[in-house]
């Protein structure tokens, strides 16, 4: 889109003579990105359309005065961003929707830009298996200076791995998580031949209406040719992941196969377990000792032996000493417009002294959102306990009910925890991610687990609203047992159902909004509809992929199947069923319902890490305390020897792990030693230095003229000078010593007899 043109001349043009590449040749992979603007206010308005039999049967009509003032407002924008991106040296192709509504744009890059902008930013590139695969900045060739007669030129363009085998312009050392990255980079940087255009700005106003990359249909059938490897990667289907979608999507999905896996043993034990509690009719029996050892040591060796994992992972990706650089702000973020200290750029300022203030009126909100939780989950037991009577399958019925108004909560507390996250106008989206993880951690914490909490340590032999509760057959255990599995199988069904579907009914309510179909047309003919739009623009009507949400959700997966499992050992198979749809689930979203997401490079998956690490801890307290404090098989003990006892535990569990983080540490020895082999030889090559494997010996063999070499007595540049003095005397001497000597010397010239003294 070199010109302005209206919509009969822009369709009257070929590709060829629209100042782009034809699509249909060899330049259909050459664009990665696409950007989606709105260009008329409703399908149904005329904007710029030529009166023709085509638009007459459409009966288009005229727009209102303040909607065409729209539209021309936002043609000038985008012919606006247009030639900013043409100006900075990217090939644009731009067509407009099925409805021609909106014009899509797809942003792409020659080789030699890519490799320009690569080195310009020092964009680490993977290396050839004989440098070891490791990840170097690209530079560029240096043909050497004529006056050194080219000695000192460097060609180091074969280093670089090539990805491809049938591109001849130098593109192939690129693979297309960097290709998109580069033109994301360039899009968005002010720095020079930049477009210097914020998406994410333009996004938040109403200007843009998606902006994503573009699935590559090649890449994408590789991904879903083994989906059972989804559940148990191997190295190349790790490497496929990430270089389709990134190291942080990657991780997420490389975890949950961990956790899988680590989850096998457990589930066949806690299988074995379960059948023993069945047989002794209560979970309270001899081997809830052991076990409670055993998941508590698990709890905690979990995320520290991911730690190792994800290591070995980094340093293939190159990402194990990525460094933490300064993000761009948010485009919610507001505040007084100032110079940033560190890119000299207009951005707003918001001071802490007043976010402090919003973090006290985050915690007041969150404690009286926590109370109100815990109130209604006590009023329901309390409710439970008096009718018990009087409904058939009392306990079941309100235990479901719990489980319901636990998950339906779950979802306003993470609308509470937004919206306090956003009062609270992070800079990044670093910032913000983390404060809305634990704000949304401590309050789904308490909604979900509090009830159990309460029939563990407060239930037996108290009063609740002044009416006595009691324990299922005077056993807590046993009444845990039973709601823990309620809330197990409750997230296993109806959650994972609601988290499937969620996004399509989502489409289907947005088609129906914008298109304006009845449900039983969209019921019948959504295919057909779809079917009329190009790859490009189904992918722009599906939601965004959100990392985060995946996490937050196996996260209280995770809870419920650590804190109380030494209740339910049956819990962990569960919990293995659970993780297993919930991988089926996530990879069927985000190959099929979502819009395929930016390539982000990330050296772990923290927060979520730490977050485990938390809840590792807290599950290891947890199984200790209900195994002393709940069970029966300690009732007769005094209340300093169960704290004895729990201290005893507590510092087996903890000491076992300190010996394990000595015996493994959290980054390999191996890892360690590649890291540093591949920093020698990124050197060695970026710089052309050569090893050599023995010493040169010419200098004895070639006859040259060279000066010897002279050995002196002692050190005389190492001599100690005293401090010089002042004096006269000494001065006087000196003099009369010179003189006595220029005396000496102006005889032996003369011819003279010198004085046998003055020698």
């Amino acid at each position: 889109m070199s010109q302005r043109y209206s919509k009969a001349e822009y369709e009257s043009l070929n590709p060829l003579g629209r100042g782009v590449d034809n699509p249909e040749g060899g330049s259909r992979g050459l664009y990665q990105v696409c950007m989606v603007f709105q260009c008329k206010t409703s399908k149904r308005v005329k904007f710029e359309e030529q009166d023709n039999e085509y638009y007459t049967i459409r009966a288009l009509k005229q727009p209102e005065p303040g909607d065409l003032a729209t539209m021309q407002m936002w043609k000038q924008h985008r012919e606006s961003i247009l030639k900013g991106l043409q100006n900075c040296g990217l090939s644009l192709y731009c067509y407009y929707s099925r409805d021609r509504d909106q014009i899509l744009v797809k942003i792409g890059a020659s080789a030699q830009k890519l490799r320009d902008t690569a080195a310009r930013k020092r964009y680490k590139l993977q290396l050839k298996k004989e440098y070891l695969s490791a990840y170097a900045e690209f530079r560029h060739d240096y043909p050497g200076r004529p006056e050194f007669r080219f000695n000192d030129r460097r060609i180091i363009s074969h280093i670089y791995e090539t990805h491809t085998e049938d591109s001849l312009d130098g593109s192939n050392i690129f693979k297309i998580s960097d290709k998109i990255d580069l033109i994301h980079h360039i899009i968005q940087s002010k720095d020079k031949d930049c477009a210097g255009i914020n998406p994410s700005r333009l996004l938040h106003q109403g200007e843009l209406k998606a902006y994503f990359p573009i699935h590559d249909e090649a890449g994408i059938a590789k991904i879903k040719e083994f989906q059972w490897k989804w559940f148990w990667p191997d190295e190349e289907q790790a490497n496929l992941l990430r270089d389709y979608f990134g190291d942080k999507i990657a991780f997420y999905f490389l975890w949950m196969a961990f956790y899988l896996k680590w989850l096998l043993p457990l589930a066949a034990l806690g299988l074995l377990l379960q059948f023993i509690d069945w047989c002794a009719r209560t979970p309270d029996n001899p081997t809830a000792i052991p076990f409670c050892v055993l998941m508590s040591v698990w709890c905690l060796a979990l995320p520290h032996f991911w730690r190792r994992q994800e290591a070995k992972y980094a340093i293939s990706w190159g990402s194990l000493d990525l460094v933490e650089q300064l993000e761009p702000h948010r485009p919610e973020h507001w505040g007084e417009q100032l110079i940033n200290p560190v890119t000299s750029q207009v951005e707003p300022y918001y001071p802490l002294a007043k976010r402090r203030f919003k973090y006290l009126l985050s915690l007041a909100v969150m404690s009286i959102a926590g109370c109100f939780c815990v109130l209604c989950i006590l009023i329901l037991l309390c409710i439970r306990h008096n009718i018990k009577s009087e409904v058939h399958h009392h306990i079941v019925g309100f235990q479901i009910a719990i489980a319901a108004y636990v998950e339906i909560s779950n979802a306003g507390l993470d609308v509470l925890a937004r919206l306090l996250t956003d009062q609270e106008n992070h800079r990044t989206q670093t910032e913000y991610e983390a404060a809305f993880l634990w704000k949304g951690a401590v309050l789904k914490y308490m909604n979900s687990f509090f009830a159990l909490y309460y029939v563990a340590f407060f239930k037996e032999h108290q009063t609740l609203f002044s009416e006595p509760m009691e324990c299922l057959r005077d056993q807590c255990l046993l009444d845990m047992q039973s709601q823990l599995g309620i809330f197990v199988l409750f997230r296993l069904l109806v959650s994972n159902v609601f988290e499937h579907y969620y996004p399509k009914v989502r489409l289907w309510f947005r088609t129906m909004y914008y298109d304006n179909m009845s449900l039983l047309s969209l019921s019948h003919g959504q295919t057909l509809e779809l079917a009329e739009m190009s790859p490009a623009e189904q992918q722009a009507k599906k939601e965004k992929h959100r990392n985060f949400q995946q996490f937050d959700e196996m996260l209280l997966t995770h809870g419920f199947a650590t804190l109380f499992a030494v209740t339910s050992p049956w819990v962990c198979t569960a919990t293995l069923l659970a993780v297993i749809v919930e991988i089926w689930i996530d990879m069927k979203s985000l190959l099929d319902s979502r819009q395929r997401p930016f390539p982000e490079r990330a050296r772990n998956n923290e927060p979520w890490g730490v977050a485990f690490d938390v809840y590792g801890v807290l599950g290891a307290f947890t199984n200790v305390l209900l195994l002393i404090y709940t069970s029966t098989q300690y009732s007769g003990w005094s209340a300093t020897e169960k704290m004895v006892f729990f201290v005893f535990l507590e510092h087996v569990i903890f000491g076992a792990k300190f010996m394990m983080t000595l015996v493994f540490p959290e980054v390999p020895q191996p890892v360690e030693v590649l890291a540093l082999k591949q920093d020698n030889v990124v050197h060695r090559c970026l710089e052309g230095i050569k090893v050599e494997s023995q010493m040169d010996f010419s200098l004895f063999r070639e006859s040259r003229a060279q000066e010897e070499v002279q050995v002196f007595g002692h050190d005389l540049l190492e001599k100690e000078e005293g401090d010089l003095q002042l004096s006269l005397q000494d001065s006087g001497k000196s003099m009369y010593q010179g003189v006595i000597d220029e005396v000496g010397t102006l005889r032996v010239n003369i011819g003279m007899p010198v004085p046998v003294g003055t020698q």
